[in-house]
């Protein structure tokens, strides 16, 4: 058992690996029992072999999982949190916009709370314009619709204990982009919240696969609205289902 596992999912990202790998070396603090799992989700590039030569350079770090065929962004971190050994359990982008060295902040503020209903993130300070007013509009439409308080949802890295993982992620998350958002609506609805504040840096290396692009970001965005009307009409069938009448 690990005290910490890492998971992040790389599709096409063969040139931010060995950047990936020296940031994650750099950031694990000394004592601490922790594993990075590298999904290799279904990528078309050499990431699957630079995957491979980090985890024979260090295999007390780094675990390797390997997808044949991409399904999503969601199917790839879940994958990774099935084999992971952690009892607490994070998730963060493979593009490195996000400091790796978060997951660390995030893990003491989580063993701050000694609450394992909780779920910590980060919140971007540094945004452009564009991409703030999508995530600001997502996070208003989708806290309207679901009823709970919902902001910056694509923010990382996502850390929470194996217990929320087995309780609303393991066998009901989605295989794509909603997964970020499913996870905060089940943490405010049963347990809360947690965040701090994360500088969001340009991509190195590769193009944006959630964003990027406004063609790109109206794309996820609309699979996520999708997912929210959906996750709506079925909280309100089960709602009914609890009603009074229905007993």
């Amino acid at each position: 058992m690990k005290a910490l596992s890492l998971v992040i999912p790389c599709y096409n990202e063969a040139l931010n690996i060995p950047l990936i790998a020296k940031k994650c070396e750099e950031m694990v603090p000394e004592g601490l029992n922790m594993e990075i799992v590298l999904v290799n989700n279904g990528s078309t590039d050499q990431t699957a072999d630079a995957i491979r030569n980090v985890e024979k350079k260090r295999p007390d770090l780094f675990v390797c999982c390997h997808i044949v065929k991409n399904i999503g962004y969601g199917h790839g971190i879940l994958t990774g949190l099935k084999i992971a050994k952690g009892q607490v359990l994070a998730w963060t982008h493979a593009d490195m916009q996000t400091d790796p060295k978060d997951v660390i902040k995030a893990y003491e503020l989580y063993l701050s709370q000694h609450d394992q209903s909780v779920l910590v993130k980060g919140q971007r300070t540094n945004r452009a314009f564009v991409p703030n007013l999508f995530t600001c509009g997502m996070g208003i439409i989708a806290s309207m619709a679901l009823g709970e308080k919902l902001h910056d949802i694509g923010a990382q890295p996502k850390l929470f204990s194996k217990y929320f993982y087995k309780q609303h992620l393991a066998n009901k998350g989605p295989n794509d982009f909603s997964l970020d958002l499913y996870a905060m609506y089940c943490a405010q609805k049963f347990g809360s919240i947690v965040t701090f504040p994360v500088y969001f840096k340009k991509r190195a290396f590769g193009e944006a696969k959630g964003g990027g692009s406004v063609k790109t970001r109206l794309k996820v965005t609309m699979r996520v609205l999708d997912f929210i009307f959906k996750l709506r009409k079925k909280i309100k069938i089960e709602k009914f289902a609890r009603s009074p009448q229905m007993r």
